[in-house]
């Protein structure tokens, strides 16, 4: 599963009542980037937090946008993991087979609505050489309608997605079998 220990969450009470809470919200068994945090509670608590509130809550953009940003990233980061599961629950709020395999292969031929192709711009700018962003990054957002809270919830999912893909690599998480 990973390159270092995870605890059982039946021999630890307080990892056991949040697995059975993630598995109660998502009718899915807890995945293996969220198990390999067995070694902290509290930090896997603070993840499933994090990621529900940038991933569900409401806020300016839609889920579609939100897993696509997660592919793009993941994608871009070579994290085949991320990008699997990203991937696919991208089909599963689309229906779109061609959309979800085009945004995983290269989101700049997929056929994306030029705001989504903007989005989708920042976020692989930011993962990549996030020491060359400028303002003009933000200003060309704006120019695709897109406002304050929207450009700060896009750059917010993309960090959160580096975040996960170096947990994914830094501990040799493996992909499990989904959906």
């Amino acid at each position: 599963m990973a390159w270092i220990k995870e605890i059982d969450p039946k021999k630890d009470k307080k990892l056991n009542a949040i697995y059975d809470a993630a598995e109660a919200r998502t009718k899915e068994k807890v995945a293996n980037v969220l198990k390999v945090h067995s070694v902290n509670p509290d930090i896997l608590k603070a993840h499933i937090q994090l990621y529900e509130t940038l991933m569900f809550h409401q806020g300016s953009l839609s889920r579609k946008l939100r897993e696509m940003i997660g592919v793009v990233v993941s994608k871009a980061n070579e994290c085949p993991y991320c990008v699997s599961h990203h991937a696919a629950s991208l089909f599963s709020l689309t229906s779109d087979k061609a959309l979800m395999k085009a945004v995983a292969k290269d989101y700049t031929k997929a056929g994306l609505s030029a705001q989504e192709k903007q989005i989708c711009d920042y976020t692989f700018k930011l993962t990549n050489t996030p020491y060359k962003m400028t303002k003009a990054d933000i200003e060309a957002l704006k120019e695709h309608n897109l406002d304050d809270k929207a450009i700060f919830e896009i750059n917010q999912i993309c960090a959160y997605f580096n975040y996960v893909n170096r947990i994914v690599h830094g501990l040799g998480v493996e992909l499990e079998s989904i959906r």
